[in-house]
């Protein structure tokens, strides 16, 4: 009966606690859509106003497969001019440039509706120009980031709750939900705030390899690690996560069988050590192998147009 009465309790302050993380996320939502169209089109940051305004008009998905692969003719690449046949310096995330641009084009399919729903008239004309327009697509990939970032808030919470338990997770969250420098950077479509995003959950995943000895967490630590770097160039240290996973998980796979523990630490799965110690080496390739991967889907003009690629990000 105790027993009983005290795994009713602990599920009723995870309840709680899972309640008050869905009000910070609401919270910190609320914070970075707030008033996205605040430079009523002036375009006050110069990143964003370069994005917006000279790449993101230009972006378009190929007519076919062979037009996909011609760096020099794809509509996609956003490192070469198609009219002018010459390079661009496109120094940013690719990854959230399309996201921002297909958001524009979402907005601007769903301006019909907005209208018909009674949405300001300005509100209505703006989602109807974001497909094509510079303020448009600003504000749509504004719209984009915030809903990343609050997915950060999310995650970060995920991330500590592994690492110190949920309350932990939560005040975690809540300081990163109400962080003056977030939520400025999340009223700009600029790429910072996509990559931290996605390094967060590769450090998530990373802290779930160790743990749960998972092939599928290192999967998914790859996938984030790689559009981690896809959103934004210098976030390529991020590799070394996932690497040090593996060699934790290895270690700790070699000291449980050294030690013939019966069970593992808390919060570990049990596995047989040789079984274990295959993993880990296994996850050593597969999470960089996942992470090439990702960052080519993501970004495929980084690798097809390379040179003009490695000229804009780190010579430029």
């Amino acid at each position: 009966m105790e027993a009983a009465r005290r795994k009713s309790h602990t599920a009723a302050r995870l309840r709680l606690v899972h309640l008050l993380v869905a009000a910070v996320a609401a919270l910190g939502l609320t914070l970075r859509v707030w008033n996205l169209n605040f430079d009523q089109g002036i375009g006050s940051h110069p990143d964003e106003r370069s994005t917006a305004c000279f790449y993101a008009t230009t972006i378009a998905l190929p007519e076919s497969w062979q037009q996909f692969w011609d760096p020099r003719q794809s509509p996609l690449n956003p490192l070469w001019d198609r009219t002018q046949q010459t390079r661009r310096s496109f120094t940013y995330g690719h990854f959230p440039l399309y996201l921002g641009v297909a958001m524009g084009n979402l907005w601007h399919g769903l301006a019909p509706l907005a209208d018909a729903v009674g949405a300001p008239a300005p509100a209505v004309q703006l989602m109807a120009r974001a497909n094509e327009a510079c303020d448009g697509l600003a504000v749509a990939g504004r719209f984009t980031i915030a809903l990343l970032d609050t997915l950060t808030i999310w995650l970060i919470f995920l991330l500590g709750r592994r690492a110190f338990g949920p309350w932990a997770g939560l005040a975690a969250a809540a300081f990163y939900a109400v962080t003056a420098q977030a939520v400025q950077l999340s009223h700009f479509f600029a790429m910072d705030p996509a990559s931290t995003t996605f390094t967060v959950l590769a450090v998530l995943a990373s802290v779930m390899m160790v743990q749960e000895r998972s092939l599928r967490a290192a999967l998914l630590a790859g996938v984030a690690a790689g559009l981690a770097i896809a959103s934004k160039f210098s976030a390529l240290p991020v590799l070394a996560v996932p690497a040090a996973a593996s060699v934790l998980w290895l270690a700790n796979s070699k000291r449980l069988a050294g030690e013939r523990a019966e069970s593992p630490p808390d919060g570990f799965r049990r596995q047989p050590p040789a079984i274990s110690q295959l993993k880990a080496l296994v996850s050593l390739c597969l999470a960089p192998l996942v992470a090439a991967l990702a960052f080519f889907v993501a970004s495929p003009y980084a690798v097809l147009d390379w040179s003009n690629f490695i000229q804009a990000t780190l010579v430029e």
